[in-house]
């Protein structure tokens, strides 16, 4: 099994990289569209490289843009 490097970020480390605001992360994340990994009841953290692969499918799928 291949194993890559899991960069967990907050909403606003994603939200600069992808250039858009906070907000819109957490409202793709409530919305199923990006995946999420809940810590705590109050810490929510973002793995980067499966926000990216999750945006890619769902271009490629035809859906909604995200």
């Amino acid at each position: 099994m291949n194993k890559r490097d899991v960069e967990l970020m907050t909403a606003e480390e994603v939200a600069k990289r992808l250039h858009i605001r906070p907000d819109t992360v957490r409202t793709w994340s409530r919305r199923g569209l990006i995946p999420r990994i809940q810590l705590s009841p109050k810490v929510v953290r973002y793995d980067f490289a499966a926000v990216i692969e999750a945006m890619r499918i769902r271009h490629e799928e035809g859906g909604d843009h995200v």
